[in-house]
């Protein structure tokens, strides 16, 4: 169950679940629906420990916070999202007893509406997000799960018009639903997993 507590360092034994949001660099593309996930990761942190804010990593494009004992987020903003894996492997193998840790990674999903959250198992799909794509490289496998944040699509399929979509800001309306749906359904599905 997500629930919070002080621990003030990282690397805990205890660690059972590490949340990874990745995204495009921040402040320049903040609020673009390719950073949907970490705009999510950023609202699930909210929702677990306020205001307390992420802590530096010795890697300047992630930094980290421990919840508690058991759940760890890294929130991957340095870097593009389709070089993911450079930023978040080296971090994950840093982590003690890797092979008992439920890695999830939250992502933008242009095959979900606004509002929807999928949460899929390791070994599926990757559904063409190059972001997961390199992670899947730099991990070697597919062991990892995805939370995928729906921002919808748009009804032309050309890639420049899917790159404009996914690069342009959320509304004022699509954060109101990001923050309120899509969280709430994150929440239950993480939930039902940890």
């Amino acid at each position: 169950m997500l629930r919070t507590a002080n621990h003030s360092t990282v690397f805990k034994r205890g660690l059972t679940t590490c949340i990874t949001g990745i995204g495009n660099p921040e402040p320049k593309y903040f609020n673009t629906r390719h950073n949907a996930g970490l705009a999510l990761l950023d609202l699930l942190k909210n929702h677990l420990v306020g205001d307390k804010a992420y802590k530096s990593c010795s890697n300047a494009a992630a930094k980290y916070l421990p919840v508690n004992s058991d759940i760890l987020l890294i929130r991957s903003d340095g870097d593009y999202i389709n070089l993911s894996g450079k930023t978040v492997l080296p971090l994950w193998k840093k982590l003690p007893n890797r092979d008992k840790i439920k890695f999830i990674v939250v992502h933008d999903e242009l095959s979900l509406p606004l509002g929807k959250v999928q949460l899929r198992k390791p070994g599926t799909s990757l559904r063409g997000h190059n972001g997961l794509k390199s992670i899947h490289d730099r991990l070697g496998s597919g062991n990892f799960y995805r939370l995928a944040v729906g921002i919808g699509r748009p009804k032309e399929r050309d890639p420049a018009v899917v790159s404009d979509y996914v690069l342009g800001k959320f509304t004022p309306a699509e954060i109101e639903i990001l923050s309120t749906e899509s969280l709430d359904k994150a929440v239950e599905k993480l939930n039902g997993m940890i």
